[in-house]
């Protein structure tokens, strides 16, 4: 085995030759470059010209666009994210996703902010807001004077993660916690909650009445709504006063379900009393009890809320209670699944465990129709009816009657792209067709018969750019507009290894394939031979395969192609072939035309880029960043 093991020594150096044979070549000089010590993992261009680049070291460092330089750097904002773990308990890479970047196109200014939130649901959390113009932190729970535990793991401020984030409405962060104070007699529940502006960075006001376990509601009157795990309240945004409070009824259990309808004027809640469970509607503008009837429930009960009544879904019951009352006005089968107020006289729709779509009626609580599908879910709702997928992804339609307006061979295919340009709207790609559908009328329509894409792409993007639709892949573009005409089509081969390299791996391929040959026969001559071992016949066997495999893959390499399209903005960037070399074309969304191109020589570039001028930010080595506009 020793001779296969040099062999193989052989062939891969002889691979990287062939790979690397006939790249080197004139690459455009960048408008500036960025070096980073400990190595370059992502970047995120933000809309106000800022590079954010994450090092390896879990660092975060704030570059200007336009001209590469390092504004700041602060290795502190991801300490944890090193220990996040995913559901499957491998840990998570470091990725973009973790810092998002506030905006707000009535004011710039606040894209000057970003957070970084992120947490595993088990024992890492963090949230901290900074400014990415200085780098500056502006806020995170010990600074805002959280408290400090440590129960497991590393000792960290607590804070309410689904509850604490920034408020658009009222330019504000809110940072909010509830926890048992294991320090005192008792540990007594505890709760705080703190306002700040985003801009000043100051503190509006602060309470320890009231926390919230989700993001809180900004009510009609632009004041907060509170749902916490013992306190509901409504706060007046402005001075953190509490302008009524509902308390669960003992201390020692939590509000277990809440919903409120959609114009927030009144909201549901299910709590442990005594031996038994309650349901209470309260008016979420005074905080008045308006009714609180028992419920026989061994579980929390799903509670979904509309203005007629609120649907109470328990392990036995679907119950309707009246909005004015409470009292039970009907209860049906046993049903579970998400519900949805179809409107008018239509109906409760009801998915259920997806395999049946079953709609109600809401004054009765009989059933209207149901249709079974397998993997069925409400896409939407539309002028004409239902729109739902099955599980492979196609699209069908039913009347709020629950007849078929189109379904099964009819069904938009599965999988699909689309793209709504308005509400009354929408455009699919199915299967080389190009659909129009009206979502007031449910009429659908081919307006694209065929659509067939150079070297045997299937589209993977549609969008709407505002004046026209682009379907695209990674090398080829079609602009079409809403009545199927096209605009424009075009394709950008991919490039693929050098024709040295090509060469070279064609004649390795031939070479492994004679090989393959020979061990082949020598396993021939010595299978059952009482002159030699089986083990020897074995060794000829696996250099048969291993041949055969080498072979193979010499033969996918030269044949290889490379691919590294992004679409931003108004642009999309294309690798290909721009005359002295491999580089990417600029192309313009709308007309389909080429503004830029760029030589780069590398056929598996790692770049990011700005959606407005079509800049890129190119990752030439672990440690670099280089800045082109074109």
């Amino acid at each position: 085995m020793k001779k296969l093991n040099k062999t193989t020594r052989l062939l891969f150096l002889a691979f990287a030759f062939a790979i690397g044979f006939g790249t080197k070549a004139f690459s455009q000089e960048p408008q500036w470059k960025l070096s980073l010590e400990k190595g370059v993992e992502w970047t995120k261009h933000t809309p106000n010209k800022i590079l954010l680049v994450g090092s390896s070291d879990w660092g975060l460092h704030g570059v200007d666009a336009a001209t590469g330089k390092l504004l700041w750097s602060n290795e502190d904002l991801y300490n944890s994210a090193k220990a996040l773990k995913g559901p499957d308990g491998k840990k998570v890479g470091y990725t973009a996703d973790l810092i998002r970047v506030l905006e707000d196109n009535e004011d710039p200014r606040v894209s000057d902010y970003a957070i970084v939130k992120y947490t595993d649901n088990i024992l890492v959390k963090n949230f901290v807001v900074i400014n990415i113009r200085t780098g500056e932190l502006v806020l995170d729970p010990r600074s805002a004077g959280m408290p400090v535990v440590k129960i497991i793991g590393p000792e960290q401020a607590t804070f309410n993660y689904d509850g604490s984030d920034y408020l658009p409405e009222l330019k504000s962060i809110i940072i909010t916690a509830s926890w048992e104070d294991l320090t005192q007699k008792g540990a007594p529940f505890m709760q705080k909650t703190k306002l700040y502006n985003i801009e000043s960075g100051g503190l509006a006001w602060e309470s320890d009445e009231v926390s919230s376990k989700f993001l809180p509601v900004i009510t009609p009157d632009n004041n907060l709504l509170f749902i916490g795990e013992k306190t509901a309240a409504k706060i007046n945004a402005k001075t953190g006063q509490p302008m009524w409070k509902f308390e669960v009824a003992e201390k020692k259990n939590n509000f277990e379900a809440f919903d409120a309808n959609i114009h927030l004027t009144e909201g549901y809640f299910y709590q442990k009393k005594g031996n038994q469970g309650v349901v209470s509607a309260v008016s979420l503008s005074d905080g008045k009890v308006i009714w609180e009837k028992p419920l026989a429930s061994k579980d929390a009960p799903v509670l979904t809320a509309e203005n007629f009544g609120v649907i109470v879904a328990d392990e036995k019951n679907f119950t309707l209670m009246e909005a004015e009352t409470g009292n039970t006005k009907w209860t049906a089968k046993k049903l579970s699944g998400i519900v949805v107020d179809l409107g008018k006289d239509y109906g409760i729709a009801v998915g259920e465990k997806d395999k049946y779509l079953t709609v109600l009626d809401k004054n009765t609580g009989e059933e209207k129709w149901s249709q079974k599908i397998k993997g069925i879910r409400i896409d939407q709702l539309t002028g004409a009816g239902i729109m739902y997928m099955d599980e492979e992804g196609s699209v069908g339609l039913f009347g709020f009657d629950g007849k078929p307006v189109w379904d099964g061979k009819d069904m938009i295919k599965g999988p699909v792209l689309r793209a709504k340009p308005s509400l009354d709207q929408e455009i699919f790609y199915s299967d080389e067709k190009v659909y129009h559908v009206n979502l007031a009328t449910g009429q659908k329509k081919v307006i694209i018969n065929k659509v067939e894409f150079n070297e045997k792409e299937t589209p993977d993007n549609l969008e709407f750019t505002g004046s026209n639709f682009v379907l695209s892949s990674s090398q080829n573009m079609m602009g079409f507009d809403a009545n199927g005409n096209v605009l424009y089509q075009d394709h950008w081969a991919s490039p693929k290894i050098s024709l040295a390299g090509r060469i070279a791996m064609r004649t390795m391929q031939v070479a492994m394939v004679a090989m393959a040959s020979a061990a082949a026969y020598q396993q021939g001559l010595t299978q059952g031979s009482a002159f030699a071992p089986s083990s020897i016949s074995k060794q000829y066997g696996t250099q048969r395969e291993f041949f055969e495999d080498m072979s193979g893959a010499f033969g996918q390499v030269a044949n290889q192609r490379f691919k590294a399209t992004k679409h931003r903005g108004v642009y999309s960037f294309i690798l290909t072939d721009v005359g002295e070399g491999v580089g990417l074309v600029k192309v313009d969304k709308i007309s389909g035309k080429e503004v830029g191109k760029i030589v780069l020589n590398d056929k598996e570039p790692v770049f990011d880029s700005d959606p407005e001028n079509g800049m890129i930010f190119y990752k030439p080595s672990k440690k670099d960043v280089f800045g082109y506009t074109f």
